[in-house]
């Protein structure tokens, strides 16, 4: 539902809740004229609807706080990235890191910079551009372009200023330069730190976000991008973002070949400051291997290391990248998990004559060098099967590079999103989505058709006139017998919506204080209601229902009230992002939370209400029926995402595993994958590029 629609439905409601209070009140007044006050009930009213309005107005207020928003963004921004920068990093940390340096690079414009600079004074250079800071960073590939921008976000947060704006690292290729860069970044901060809509746009509107553009160069599948490629639009959507007066600041990481393609063909943004960062130095190089090691045994690396100080040698050049030094202490600091013992020795790299060879080598091995680390008891996938799941991703990417858009949509090439895998599958995940909402719906559209059946089997028409116990069951059954066409249609809406609307991303969970008591707060007074409308229900038709089933299910819909409370927006209060695995199972398991609990609880006083209306039906046959079609209705009716998911999933019998979200964060645990939003990324573009090439793990342990 966009914005538009849900101000509509809002106002709508508004106009229809003060309808209903007025017509209440001159209906009050009609029975009783001489009990009641016109004056006084219109004052109450006009009361209810101020003070109604008026805490509106005080959560919209905190809404679009935008100092309150700025630091709880703040806070989300340096848990993920310090999260992401440990796991690029590797257990040891900073202690480890390989301080690549970076130099100045002019542009052809009236910017200047210093000449020169490292990794650990980034942000100090940063802050020293003239404004708008505008940066681009770029490097070969594996140059820690990634680990230079993290490293700047980290600084810029350690020591930020109240009014500072908060730097938010964003993947490059899960822009759309056809969009407006605000309502991009809006869209980012909504999806990434779950803030409410209202709240993103505040932020965006008021200048507050400094964009770190990450891997510009992912975004075309050439080495040389032309002026009318996606990276070339993008950047001129960015060099269009202002604030006010003034451009925005902005931060971008690129590869060195493809951004020299695209200041040939001037398309980068103007007044930007570029730095480039450098190769790794033998003596650099020699430093991160023996801090990495420890020093336990100096003469395993000293073969490599000779030869990483020797100029002109296979070594210097194939190890001359942070990637590849990672890779290669990563493979040859394995060990045994029952001896200790070290099972590959590193004089090995040694005897290779090519640089290709090299990195063939290391990336076979990358593989189950991580698991046997992150998993020396082998209780997760073995490596075979590991090599060949993140295989058929690899080539869903590598495919997706050259790839139409998708019934309108251009596919990322670098970023897994879960409940954006189904096209993997091609349009099965929708076929198979179609079926199950048809499965799930026809339960409910069986049940009307029985009560329609059963209704009309009592309609007598004696003197000229058919019983009124009849007629209301006939019109109580037009509410159901709505939703059963309703149901009928989903499986045609399933296969025809392609892609989810965007405030149906399955960002569902009691999240904050508040949120959680207004949750309990409503489920509380829905199991009151549902049980007192049980009783009242039997009482006034006459229809025998214990009170203890009365009782059991208004808690039930009490419960499904309380899930579904969960779901809304709540307060821009303290909430934790999204995590990339979370979205898909939250959606599914609330999807089921309600189906058991709201679904049942909502058919018990369907029920009961017909088990008093028509003869010869028994209340429990009555409860049954009624607990099945809600039940029916909550499911069918559950978000697209998580249909086409479980369609991925069929579809791909054989080829990935059911468990496809644990398995992804397993890898990402393991250093094979990291984690950019709410999207799994390969852990390098090496890596993704292997295993597309690979599809099975070559014996070469």
């Amino acid at each position: 539902m966009n914005p538009r629609t849900k101000t509509w439905w809002l106002w709508a409601g508004v106009a229809a809740g003060a309808a209903l209070l007025v017509a209440a009140a001159v209906r009050l007044w009609l029975l009783h004229p001489g009990d009641v006050d016109p004056v006084s009930a219109v004052f109450a009213l006009v009361g209810t609807a101020v003070s109604a309005i008026s805490w509106w107005r005080a959560q919209r207020l905190a809404d679009t706080d935008v100092s309150n928003a700025m630091s709880l963004l703040a806070g989300r921004v340096l848990a993920e990235e310090r999260a992401q920068r440990a796991q690029l990093l590797g257990p040891k940390g900073k202690d480890v890191l390989i301080d690549v340096g970076f130099c100045f690079h002019p542009t052809g414009g009236a910017v200047s910079a210093p000449a020169k600079g490292d990794l650990g004074h980034v942000a100090d250079y940063f802050r020293g551009l003239p404004s708008p800071r505008r940066l681009v960073i770029s490097g070969v590939a594996g140059s820690g372009k990634t680990v230079l921008a993290i490293e700047l976000i980290l600084e810029l947060l350690g020591d930020r200023q109240p009014d500072d704006p908060v730097p938010v690292r964003i993947s490059a290729t899960s822009l759309d330069p056809d969009l407006p860069v605000e309502d991009l970044l809006a869209r980012h901060l909504t999806a990434t730190f779950d803030l409410k809509p209202v709240t993103a746009r505040a932020l965006v509107k008021a200048g507050k976000i400094l964009p770190v553009i990450d891997g510009l160069d992912e975004m075309d599948e050439t080495d040389k991008p032309g002026y009318g490629s996606r990276a070339a639009r993008a950047l001129r959507a960015l060099e269009d973002y202002e604030h006010g007066p003034e451009r925005g600041s902005l931060v971008v990481t690129c590869r060195t070949d493809q951004y020299d393609a695209l200041v040939a063909d001037r398309a980068t943004p103007r007044g930007a400051v570029r730095v480039t960062v450098k190769e790794v130095t033998g003596d650099k190089a020699w430093q991160f291997i023996q801090e990495f090691t420890d020093q336990e045994d100096p003469d395993r690396w000293r073969p490599v290391l000779d030869a990483l100080t020797r100029p002109g040698d296979v070594l210097a050049d194939a190890l001359g990248t942070p990637w590849r030094l990672t890779l290669a202490v990563t493979v040859y600091e394995e060990r045994d998990p029952l001896t200790g013992r070290y099972v590959r020795s590193p004089r090995d790299l040694t005897e290779f004559t090519d640089e290709p060879s090299v990195q063939e080598h290391l990336l076979d091995l990358f593989i189950p060098a991580r698991l046997a680390a992150a998993d020396p008891a082998g209780k997760g996938p073995t490596a075979e099967q590991t090599h060949a799941w993140l295989a058929v991703l690899a080539g869903h990417l590598h495919r997706n590079k050259s790839r139409p858009p998708f019934h309108g949509r251009v596919l990322s090439s670098t970023d897994l999103v879960l409940h954006e895998l189904w096209p993997l599958a091609g349009d099965r995940p929708r076929a198979i989505g179609a079926l199950v909402a048809l499965a799930t719906g026809l339960p409910g559209v069986a049940v009307v058709v029985a009560g329609f059946v059963l209704v009309l089997s009592q309609f007598d028409v004696v003197d000229g006139k058919v019983s009124g116990r009849t007629v209301m069951a006939l019109g109580l059954l037009l509410l159901p017998g709505t939703v059963a066409l309703r149901l009928l249609k989903e499986p045609f809406d399933a296969w025809r919506e392609v892609w989810s609307p965007a405030d149906e991303i399955g960002f569902r969970g009691v999240r904050g204080v508040r949120d959680r008591r207004s949750a309990a707060v409503e489920g509380v007074l829905a199991a009151a209601g549902g049980s007192l409308a049980g009783v009242a229900v039997g009482m006034k038709l006459g229809v025998e229902v214990p009170l203890w089933v009365s009782i059991v299910f208004g808690l039930l819909l009490g419960a499904g009230m309380a899930s579904g409370r969960s779901g809304g927006d709540g307060p821009a209060g303290p909430r934790r992002g999204v995590e990339a695995r979370t979205i898909v199972r939250n959606d599914a398991v609330l999807t089921l939370v309600a189906a058991l609990t709201f679904g049942p609880g909502f058919g018990f006083l369907l029920g009961v209400w017909f088990a008093g209306l028509l003869d010869g039906l028994p209340v429990v046959t009555a409860v049954a029926t009624g607990a099945v079609f809600g039940m029916s209705l909550v499911a069918s009716w559950s978000p697209v995402l998580s249909r086409r998911y479980l369609g991925l999933l069929l579809a791909t019998r054989g080829r990935l595993p059911w468990r496809l979200g644990r398995f992804l964060h397993r890898c990402y645990d393991a250093g094979l994958l990291r984690i950019s939003g709410i999207a799994y990324q390969f852990r390098h573009r090496e890596l993704q590029d292997h295993l597309a090439a690979h599809p099975a793990l070559r014996d070469d342990r």
